[in-house]
């Protein structure tokens, strides 16, 4: 929860030296007088500063898809903790991050999301919004994704998995005489 007496106070400060830079030459056209403008602009700066998230809370789709194909799709896998999803490797799934402020309240933010996989085991395509993103398996191995705000993270980890053989090829042998 953010302390809103801190806020407040980097408010004032920021207020005072935006201000003090911006009024060293008096403003004729200026509606109030200074020390009003100040403690204006820093109600400015503290409503701004408290409306930051300070949840970021990180869900998997429900469903994961088979990648590139149309259809319906497998409930999402997760791993003993409840979060980590374990999908094969012609899979993809959808994570939904919801920025909260302290009481719960939805703000928007521009997030960004990353995985310390350097796409070896899956790629990742934010929404235009960066609410969410698709991440869509490449090969077996596991990738940790996170999310932030620049302040706040929050991250999971994929696990993917080898997926069902697609095809069964013969090959013979070398012919041996029968003992």
């Amino acid at each position: 929860m953010p302390d809103i007496d801190a806020a407040r106070e980097v408010a004032l400060t920021l207020a005072v030296q935006l201000h003090s830079a911006r009024d060293s030459q008096p403003d004729p056209f200026a509606s109030e007088p200074l020390p009003e403008r100040v403690l204006h602009t820093a109600g400015q700066f503290a409503n701004w500063l408290a409306s930051r998230p300070a949840h970021l809370r990180l869900r998997p789709a429900p469903f994961t898809f088979a990648e590139g194909r149309p259809g319906p799709g497998v409930p999402t896998k997760h791993q003993g903790d409840g979060m980590s999803v374990t999908m094969t490797d012609s899979d993809q799934v959808t994570y939904v991050v919801a920025p909260e402020d302290s009481k719960g309240v939805a703000v928007a933010d521009t997030l960004t999301w990353s995985s310390d996989d350097n796409g070896a085991v899956v790629t990742l395509t934010p929404s235009a919004d960066t609410l969410s993103c698709v991440f869509a398996a490449v090969d077996p191995g596991t990738a940790n994704i996170s999310v932030t705000d620049g302040t706040l993270s929050a991250a999971d980890s994929i696990v993917v998995t080898a997926g069902a053989a697609a095809s069964l090829v013969l090959t013979p042998g070398t012919p041996v005489a029968e003992a």
